[in-house]
């Protein structure tokens, strides 16, 4: 099969228009450093190392993963702040760095929508209830919300983090069916999980990926998520469940500089939503119960802009203070 003169031409154009900026990009020398505001190993750890890898190849120049825990990714956002605006710094993080950390600190050192410009965004994870079906019973949200009346002595919902987006859910949970249950608040999944499992806490909030295993095996119960999702077709949604202002998908998302021009921007959303488009990436990011969400800067600030709206109704309704 034969391609005609003109079309190879136009081919070659585009290929020469979409490569050019990529060229320079290589002269620059200096690699591209994206920076996660988390532990090596984590979530964000993983897909920013995913993405890292193929952006490189794509922009043919080194791009390093640099991460900077602590305070729930607040050092990261302010070394992306106080970094070069040439484009030689990014950041990705979830929702909780550039959404919840605004909201619930008095002075975070960074503001999102002053300090960074989306670059684009890179996959969505659903968050979830679960509860212990040995000590509760419950098969669904009405159910669980039942015996959290009955129990008010042990009606409390474990969350992965103080302050955080599943803290305020919870809040909305004993909200809705009218209990004093208080979040209780631990430093990640992982020690909250044993706990949920050996029965001394009745139920938690954090991502579906953390509860899938357990729930496949009948150990734990997921009731609702914030959004349907294919990981768990027989779950609802908290909407679906009857609790509406849940909907708090959360958001990996890449990031730079407010500085950095919008024409270097355009050049790695380009490059980011070819990555993405790669089956080999989209199977790496299911591995991790993700999904990718290409799409252009202007795109995933409405989605932030969506989550930001929704979390501030949250935190407001629970009566958090600063």
């Amino acid at each position: 099969m034969t391609t005609s003169l003109p079309r190879r031409s136009a081919l070659a154009l585009g290929a020469g228009l979409l490569a050019a900026p990529f060229l320079r990009a290589r002269a620059e020398g200096n690699p591209i450093r994206i920076l996660v505001g988390y532990a090596a190993g984590g979530p964000a750890d993983i897909a920013a190392r995913i993405v890292a890898e193929k952006l490189a190849l794509q922009l043919q120049q080194p791009v390093v993963v640099d991460n900077r825990p602590g305070a729930g990714g607040q050092l990261a956002a302010i070394a992306l702040k106080a970094a070069p605006a040439d484009g030689s710094v990014l950041m990705l993080t979830n929702t909780h760095t550039v959404a919840t950390v605004p909201l619930t600190v008095k002075n975070p050192g960074f503001s999102t929508t002053r300090d960074f410009r989306p670059v684009g965004s890179v996959a969505t994870f659903e968050l979830a209830l679960a509860t212990n079906p040995a000590t509760t019973n419950a098969s669904n949200l009405a159910a669980f919300g039942r015996w959290l009346a009955t129990h008010r002595g042990d009606a409390a919902i474990g969350v992965p983090a103080a302050a955080s987006a599943p803290e305020f859910m919870a809040s909305r949970i004993a909200r809705h069916f009218q209990v004093e249950s208080l979040p209780v608040p631990y430093k990640g999944s992982a020690p909250m999980l044993p706990d949920l499992l050996g029965g001394t806490l009745h139920g938690a909030i954090t991502s579906v990926s953390d509860f899938l295993p357990y729930h496949r095996s009948g150990r734990l119960r997921i009731l609702a998520s914030t959004r349907r999702t294919p990981l768990l077709p027989e779950v609802p949604s908290f909407e679906e469940a009857g609790l509406s202002g849940m909907e708090l998908t959360e958001l990996l998302g890449l990031y730079a500089g407010a500085g950095v021009p919008e024409a270097t921007v355009a050049r790695y959303n380009a490059a980011l939503a070819l990555v993405l488009a790669q089956p080999e990436v989209v199977e790496k990011f299911k591995g991790l119960d993700m999904t990718t969400v290409p799409g252009t800067p202007a795109d995933q600030g409405e989605r932030l802009a969506k989550i930001d709206r929704m979390l501030g109704q949250l935190v407001k309704d629970s009566g958090f203070k600063l």
